[in-house]
């Protein structure tokens, strides 16, 4: 109960995938760890270290309408505007549930930033005219069909976890072998030995050659006439 509800609160998000757990109740609140290591990630894009409205750095707060990240300020005009309009909450701070963290985390600064210039819409307009917009409303209904997919995929939806097969399967191996020594010696000896290699041959040096010995030099003429 309690204590399996606690393990599980603990793990990354290849853990839970690989646990069978992947595909949570989108309305379900998302663990602590799964919540940072989602935006961690994000902010290793650069386009996630700037407000969205501003040029403030480092923001945290994000709009769970829109998937995107702002700054304090910026998130108190949001506020303003009402929740109908953009729902904030607190990067580090709030309590997320499954469905609004996957808008944050399929949405982001550089998609809805590129979504305004392609509709020839500057992203940095003033906030109580840009949410309101057309161009917003086409942009969150993307944005909503996105996360619908993600809602029944589950945690595999997100670009996190793409690539992230391995990572799951080494979990899932973890996992059996710390509960099951016994499978983790029949895992060891069941991978194909690896060839070995053979050690480079040193070809043996060649012959040297030597010189032939120069030729005696004949005897100078009164030489040869004496001895005639």
């Amino acid at each position: 109960g309690a204590r399996l509800a606690k393990a599980m609160s603990t793990l990354t998000i290849a853990e839970l995938i690989a646990s069978g757990k992947g595909k949570p109740d989108p309305d379900a609140e998302v663990p602590q760890a799964i919540r940072d290591e989602i935006f961690n990630e994000l902010k290793k894009n650069p386009a996630n270290r700037t407000c969205f409205d501003c040029t403030a750095k480092n923001p945290t707060w994000a709009s769970v309408t829109f998937g995107t990240q702002m700054c304090l300020d910026c998130s108190g005009i949001h506020r303003r505007l009402g929740v109908h309009v953009s729902f904030c909450r607190s990067v580090l701070m709030d309590k997320w549930t499954y469905r609004q963290i996957y808008r944050a985390a399929l949405g982001g600064n550089a998609r809805a930033r590129e979504h305004w210039k392609r509709c020839g819409v500057d992203p940095y307009q003033k906030i109580e005219s840009k949410y309101s917009s057309n161009t917003a409303q086409q942009y969150k209904r993307l944005l909503e069909k996105d996360v619908a997919d993600a809602c029944s995929r589950g945690l595999t939806a997100l670009p996190m976890a793409q690539g992230g097969s391995a990572a799951a399967a080494n979990a899932s191996a973890a996992a059996t072998a710390s509960a099951d020594p016994f499978a983790a010696y029949l895992n060891g000896i069941s991978q194909p030995p690896q060839p070995v290699q053979a050690p480079a041959t040193v070809p043996a040096p060649l012959p040297v050659r030597t010189a032939p010995p120069p030729a005696a030099a004949p005897p100078p003429p009164a030489a040869a006439a004496a001895a005639s």
